[in-house]
């Protein structure tokens, strides 16, 4: 369980570093069009989520099935 509450605060922060970097990169840049392309790929963000979810599920029954007594 701590393993899996790690990952989650570790995506998460990784999540939310990326958008502050692309935020300020818009302001510094506005030519690089950033929150433009930000609103277009915005179900990617969904899409890598998911896709952690499901990989922290399963990794997660592996180590059960590992160490049971755990």
């Amino acid at each position: 369980m701590a393993v899996r509450n790690r990952t989650e605060s570790l995506t998460w922060g990784l999540l939310i570093l990326a958008l502050g970097v692309l935020l300020q990169l818009h302001y510094l840049k506005p030519e690089l069009r950033i929150l433009q392309n930000l609103w277009r790929f915005w179900p990617v963000m969904i899409i890598v989520l998911g896709v952690n979810k499901l990989i922290r599920y399963f990794s997660t029954k592996q180590q059960e099935r590992i160490e049971p007594g755990k």
